[in-house]
């Protein structure tokens, strides 16, 4: 039977789109994973269960039930991986998806993330939250460590990440509410700007203790990463990125 020329250059149409989807997939899962993005999302959800237990004792079980239902759809694991690696996809060409797997393929590359991966393990936050061990290093260190706290997104993600666990209470009130009473979301973010400063004189310290295994060469080679157009652009990506897996 002769297929319609329509629906036959539909059904080449879709198969064309369907490969260049596939063959773009590829390397943006792959930098999903080895750049810790995906290990990254798996801790939030441990910070996530954290802060559930926590509203546990200071909200009436309704409120409570209603956070814990939200907040289990709103962040539910695989849609948050679905909208990072879909940013992922949307703001970076092939090429520049090549170019972040390159770096993140090689020996510096694996030891950054091993790091950054280890600093956001619930074992550590908890151990953080508890104060940061003292570490003496040198001016030109501090420089090095300066200079990253400048090029890396760490503090504006970690004001997002707060933001998101502390808009949980507000919005499961309004939810549990109705129209009778609402809390303006502006009171959680009007704090963006009062959480960066809070943040920002311990991000150096911070920065130490992450990256304290790393050599003064290994550090000014992730630095060269950071401040080349690349490095640049997959920064910005990745703000996106945790901004619409944190946000449907």
């Amino acid at each position: 039977m002769r297929l319609p020329l329509r629906t036959f250059m539909f059904a080449l149409f879709t198969l064309f789109m369907l490969t260049g989807l596939s063959a773009h997939a590829v390397p943006t899962a792959e930098l999903y994973q080895v750049s810790g993005m995906a290990q990254h999302q798996q801790h939030f959800q441990f910070a996530l269960r954290a802060a559930q237990q926590r509203y546990a004792q200071q909200l009436p079980p309704a409120v409570y039930d209603s956070l814990v239902r939200q907040s289990n759809q709103r962040f539910e694991p695989q849609g948050m991986h679905d909208r990072a690696q879909a940013r992922l996809a949307l703001a970076m060409t092939e090429a520049d998806h090549r170019e972040a797997l390159r770096f993140y393929n090689s020996t510096l590359g694996r030891q950054i993330v091993a790091a950054e991966t280890r600093a956001t393990s619930p074992a550590s936050i908890v151990a953080m939250q508890r104060g940061l061990p003292q570490h003496q290093i040198s001016s030109t260190r501090q420089q090095l460590i300066n200079r990253l706290g400048e090029v890396l997104p760490a503090l504006d993600l970690g004001v997002e990440v707060s933001l998101s666990l502390a808009g949980l209470a507000a919005q499961s009130a309004n939810t549990f509410l109705g129209g009778l009473l609402q809390i303006p979301e502006s009171t959680v973010t009007g704090r963006r700007d009062s959480l960066r400063n809070q943040m920002r004189p311990d991000l150096p310290e911070t920065l130490a203790h992450v990256y304290r295994d790393l050599s003064d060469d290994d550090l000014r080679g992730y630095l060269a990463w950071s401040e080349s157009e690349q490095g640049r652009l997959f920064y910005r990506t990745v703000e996106l990125a945790v901004r619409d897996a944190l946000n449907p």
